[in-house]
């Protein structure tokens, strides 16, 4: 059971791949010699995505991040992203639903460009969590608008919770042993 209250949202930690794929905000990707960036309007996300043959920097067994370890390389005409090495997350697979992610967790994008349209063919595999692979797609329009500060203010990013009913007991309401005379 999750309980919406909870959500990490509401305290601005960012959403990870694959939900800020298809987060209603925008983005600009920027090829850079041995990497490309994908720069998220959306919690002012930076990935890194480290192109394979380029001496990327390899994660150590310990290494896990918020946003994981991309690694890309071109297919033809498609980027193709893997990433791994992800934090836990109660939000990190499915953008509704609330279903969580696991440190297994494993995210592969293919980006083409289809003349004024960017398509992505997603797969979220997480063994611990998912009983099989979930898959999307998505088609964004280009677009020219300059990317906004999405600026997360905790206070505020709290606010929406209170509309939500909590399905646990008061969050700092904690009674420890012998406090309530037993």
């Amino acid at each position: 059971m999750f309980d919406e209250v909870l959500a990490p949202r509401y305290d601005c930690r960012p959403a990870t791949a694959p939900v800020i794929i298809r987060d209603p905000y925008n983005f600009r990707i920027e090829q850079q010699p041995d990497r490309v960036l994908i720069i998220y309007e959306k919690d002012d996300v930076v990935r890194t995505v480290w192109l394979e043959g380029h001496g990327h920097p390899t994660p150590g067994p310990a290494d896990f991040s918020m946003q994981g370890h991309s690694i890309g390389r071109y297919e033809g005409d498609s980027l193709v992203v893997e990433t791994t090495k992800f934090d836990f997350d109660p939000n990190g697979t499915v953008n509704s639903g609330n279903v969580a992610s696991s440190t297994l967790k494993k995210v592969t994008e293919r980006y083409r460009r289809i003349g004024d349209r960017l398509r992505a063919e997603v797969v979220a595999e997480d063994p611990l969590i998912l009983l099989e692979p979930y898959r999307f797609t998505y088609e964004w329009d280009r677009t020219e608008v300059e990317l906004a500060a999405f600026d997360c203010v905790p206070e505020e990013a709290r606010f929406p919770a209170q509309f939500f009913p909590s399905k646990y007991r008061d969050p700092n309401w904690v009674r420890l042993p012998g406090s309530d005379g037993q």
